[in-house]
C-alpha cells in the first residue's frame, strides 16, 4: 500500500483541542492528492520523488511521538542514549520503507469514504486505495487535534490492522528476547535490508 506508506508518517505535537471530522477529512484529502501528484510525475526519478515526499510530509510529521507510541511501556525502560538512538533509527526505518515502496506505484487512486469523531481527542477518516484489477484496500486514519495547529495522524489501520499495535508487538518481542539494545540492532538490520531491496 504505497499511498498508505507515504501518508503513514504523520505525527503529533502539542495536543489539547477538540477533534474535527471535517478538518481531519480535509487533511487526508489534501495530502493524499499531493502525494499522488508526486508519485505520478514521470519527469521525476525515484530519488527525486523520495526527496519531494520527505519535504512534503516534514511539516506535519513528528515521528518521535509515533515512535514512542509504538514503543509503549518500554520507552520508560530505556536510558537517554538508547532513546536518542531509537528515535533516530525509527526515523531512518520509516523513510527507508517509503523509499523502498516507490517502485510499487502503478497508478493507484485514493478516495475518502467517511470521517467521524471517535473520542474527545481523536477523529477517524475512512478511505479506499483503488488499483486496477484488485480489490480495494481499506485504510483508516486516526487523527488527533493539535491545539491551534489542526489535526495530525497518529495511527494507520489497514484492513482492520493497526500499524502501531503491530509494530508495538514486534518491537516488544525483540526487547523481551534481546533487551533494548537488541531492538536497536534489529532496526539497523531492517534499515539495511530495506535499502538493499529498494
Amino acid at each position: 500500500a504505497l499511498l498508505a506508506a507515504g501518508l503513514l508518517t504523520f505525527g503529533w505535537r502539542a495536543v489539547a483541542a477538540a477533534p474535527s471530522a471535517d478538518e481531519a477529512r480535509g487533511l487526508i484529502e489534501k495530502v493524499s492528492a499531493e502525494v499522488l501528484a508526486v508519485l505520478s510525475n514521470q519527469a521525476l526519478a525515484d530519488r527525486q520523488k523520495f526527496d519531494a515526499l520527505v519535504e512534503l510530509l516534514e511539516g506535519p510529521i513528528d515521528l518521535d511521538l509515533v515512535a514512542r507510541l509504538i514503543l509503549g511501556r518500554h520507552w520508560r525502560t530505556a536510558d537517554g542514549t538508547q532513546r536518542q538512538e531509537y528515535l533516530a533509527l525509527f526515523r531512518d526505518y520509516a523513510l527507508a520503507n517509503l523509499a523502498a515502496k516507490l517502485h510499487l506505484y502503478r497508478g493507484q487512486s485514493f478516495e475518502v469514504t467517511g470521517a467521524k469523531v471517535v473520542s474527545d481527542k481523536d477523529a477517524l477518516v475512512t478511505s479506499r486505495i483503488l488499483s486496477d484489477g484488485e480489490p480495494p484496500l481499506h485504510v483508516d486514519w486516526r487523527l488527533r487535534q493539535r491545539d491551534g495547529a489542526g489535526p495530525v495522524t497518529i495511527d494507520l489501520i489497514v484492513e482492520g490492522v493497526s500499524l502501531i499495535v503491530t509494530l508495538r508487538s514486534e518491537f516488544a518481542s525483540v526487547i523481551e528476547r534481546q533487551g533494548f539494545d537488541g531492538l536497536l540492532v534489529e532496526l539497523r538490520q531492517r534499515i539495511t535490508q530495506t535499502r538493499q531491496q529498494a
